[in-house]
């Protein structure tokens, strides 16, 4: 899903880049076509009424060429300035051999040649006296259009950088946040979260460091809370083996001694008993752990596991919700026994009058309740007894108290099976009633 998610928000980004980039570069081009027309006339008919203009001033007082020239004289100052250009009248004396030119200007038509400079001329020939007008160097408008180009390609480049911003600033922002975090973290600040929109680019990121980060805070406080617990339950016996050493070589009654004795070798036993529970704990909770599941039928196996408590001072019931047929379920036999039986063993301990086992398949799970007419358990533990360690009494003694691991190590079961275990308050016919139920859970197949 997380992968899924992430090309997700890939292929959204990618297609916001290249959508924008390409949004900018269609209007750029299309603001470009506005100001540079590509249907521009050409020079020889842009000019062509300002030499019309020309010719109809020069020959306004006569098409005899003195005349023409003369009012050339008086009036050509005065067209440069009107058209900021040179304007030039030539005879055709002073034409040369220009056949060429003659040539291509044909009647009344404007030619344009360019200079040695590569500058643009236009010329056309006054029909009436054969002289020939001249307007050029012609303004240069390469600068003017270079401009234009110049400005529409540093406008591209610094749209696009802009819309790189936009995209990369948020980007910038969550990565700045998710190394912030990463720092705090590494700083044994295990409250750390990463906090970002569910629409950011890193979002997956974010909540894999988040779980992860909550894993190992999780870790980190079950390894302090079970170091703190194993040094608190190994005291005990510890320090009652070290008494009992060093009253040895002072008891000279052998009675006494043998009492000694024997209470130290029941705290070797303790001691091993509860190594063994930690050992088991330990490992439910690697996650490489592979379980070895069997097909077993139900009936036989339930029935099995508590012929040993027939002749238990409290009685256990045996109930059975309506089954068809007899049910195969796989599971693991040994550990599904020892959750079931550590959960016998603590309702036995509080139980008053008797403990009921009730089995059935709902749907697709197994379901094994077990309850007791104890003192029940109070709602704000249900979830806490199943931690390792766990008491709701800590003035109880060895005897009636535990290890404190029973119930943990029936949830790690129950969980490496897929399934659950939870307390709930017992019922009777769906009436409330004194107790404690736990409920096992698991796939059916």
């Amino acid at each position: 899903m997380n992968r899924r998610l992430s090309s997700i928000l890939f292929l959204r980004s990618y297609i916001f880049i290249a959508a924008g980039i390409l949004i900018i570069a269609l209007v750029l081009d299309s603001l470009l076509v506005w100001l540079l027309p590509t249907d521009d006339p050409n020079n020889a008919d842009r000019y062509a009424a300002d030499f019309a203009m020309i010719e109809l001033l020069l020959t306004e007082s006569g098409t005899e060429p003195d005349a023409i020239a003369a009012r050339f004289t008086l009036l050509s100052t005065q067209l440069e300035q009107a058209l900021a250009m040179p304007v030039l009248l030539y005879e055709p004396a002073e034409m040369g051999d220009q056949h060429a030119l003659f040539e291509t200007l044909g009647s009344g038509e404007i030619a344009s040649f360019r200079d040695g400079q590569s500058r643009e001329i236009l010329y056309k020939v006054i029909d009436a006296t054969g002289q020939v007008l001249a307007l050029g160097p012609l303004p240069d408008e390469s600068s003017s259009l270079a401009f234009v180009e110049t400005a529409v390609i540093i406008s591209y480049y610094t749209l696009v950088a802009l819309l790189l911003f936009l995209w990369i600033r948020p980007f910038y922002r969550d990565l700045s946040s998710l190394r912030h975090a990463a720092s705090q973290f590494g700083r044994d600040d295990f409250h750390t979260r990463v906090s970002v929109a569910e629409n950011s680019s890193i979002w997956p990121v974010a909540q894999s460091f988040n779980r992860m980060a909550e894993r190992i805070q999780y870790l980190v406080t079950a390894h302090r809370d079970l170091t703190n617990a194993v040094a608190h339950e190994l005291r005990t016996p510890l320090a009652r083996f070290k008494f009992a050493m060093e009253m040895i070589p002072k008891i000279q009654d052998q009675a006494r001694l043998q009492q000694h004795l024997n209470a130290m070798k029941t705290d070797v036993q303790e001691l091993e008993g509860l190594i063994d529970e930690m050992l088991t704990y330990a490992k439910l909770s690697e996650d490489k752990l592979q379980l070895q599941l069997q097909t077993i039928n139900l009936h036989a196996w339930l029935e099995r596991q508590l012929i040993q408590y027939a002749d238990s001072a409290i009685p256990v019931r045996l109930q059975w919700q309506p089954l068809d047929g007899e049910p195969e379920v796989r599971f693991n036999s040994d550990l599904m026994a020892r959750a079931l039986h550590n959960i016998l063993r603590n309702c036995l301990r509080y139980a008053e009058t008797e403990v009921v086992v009730i089995c059935s398949i709902e749907k697709d799970k197994v379901s094994i309740c077990i309850s007791d007419d104890g003192p029940g358990i109070a709602d704000e533990f249900h979830e806490s007894i199943f931690e390792p360690f766990a008491r709701l009494d800590t003035s109880r003694d060895r005897q009636s108290g535990g290890y404190g691991l029973g119930l943990a190590i029936a949830r790690r079961i129950l969980q490496r099976h897929k399934g659950s275990i939870h307390v709930e308050n017992r019922r009777i016919n769906n009436r409330p009633a004194q107790g404690a139920s736990f409920v096992l859970l698991w796939p059916y197949n």
